[in-house]
């Protein structure tokens, strides 16, 4: 990890104006390159459904880094295992899926951070710029670590409050489409019963000192998601770039065609 990009993600994490990051699932150097120079706030890598392998992590973050983008890695699941690595690795922070307990907040807290804080392993490999500045990622690694924890469903919503009491993660990342899902609402709309939800972990998050961060499908929903309390987003990924604009230029060659 490069530290002084882990500790300008956190500065801004302290801020008042809202933080925005990209999804990113293709996993290839020049890709990441390609992301990491459109200047988002951040790169979401996304080990949970992409095919962004832990292990994979060594070979993409120097592109990433290369044009000063902090990273967050998302892990596949809670386990222990893909976080170690991903810290290990290089990154500026990490997301966990499908937390529903305090207790899970907790173990997450604590795979993530050294002693005393936690119980992480002490083996910063390319971190620490392979031992070459050891004593100084130990020192700073704690802190500088991002930790998002991401509620997904039901029975994550019915414990929020027992989460957000957890001390040593930074933001509450609403996933809407498993909450939704889980809840048995329409998958895609931020209206109705949904928006009553979103509003209730918002006020839940700021209640507790935390950020609420959400996955804004369009960027028409974000003034509302702002005012409802919410200040780190992920918006778009890299496929949908690509799609986006070969469909945009095919269809301007349509146009052409039709004349």
């Amino acid at each position: 990890m490069s530290l002084p990009m882990a500790k300008r993600l956190k500065a801004q994490l302290s801020a008042e104006k809202p933080v925005f990051g990209t999804w990113v699932g293709i996993p290839h150097p020049i890709v990441i390159e390609l992301t990491a120079r459109t200047r988002f706030d951040f790169l979401l890598l996304d080990g949970e459904h992409s095919p962004i392998d832990v292990n994979a992590l060594a070979s993409l973050l120097p592109a990433a880094e290369l044009h000063g983008a902090p990273t967050i890695f998302r892990t596949r699941w809670k386990s222990p295992d893909d976080i170690k690595a991903a810290l290990d690795a290089g990154v500026s922070g990490i997301m966990v899926p499908m937390i529903e307990s305090a207790e899970e907040a907790r173990a997450v807290v604590s795979h993530c951070r050294y002693a005393p804080a936690g119980t992480r392993g002490i083996g910063p490999w390319r971190a620490s710029g392979y031992y070459d500045d050891f004593g100084a990622y130990l020192a700073d690694a704690n802190d500088a670590t991002t930790l998002i924890l991401q509620l997904e469903s039901g029975q994550g919503l019915a414990n929020v409050e027992e989460i957000l009491a957890v001390e040593g993660f930074d933001v509450l990342f609403v996933g809407p489409a498993d909450l939704a899902s889980s809840l048995g609402l329409p998958i895609g709309r931020f209206d109705g019963e949904l928006r009553g939800v979103l509003a209730r972990v918002a006020e839940a998050a700021r209640e507790a000192g935390k950020r609420a961060a959400i996955d804004a499908p369009n960027t028409s929903l974000i003034p509302d998601l702002i005012d409802m309390g919410y200040s780190l987003f992920t918006v778009g990924s890299d496929m949908g770039f690509i799609q986006a604009s070969g469909r945009s230029l095919v269809g301007e060659l349509a146009a052409i065609a039709e004349r």
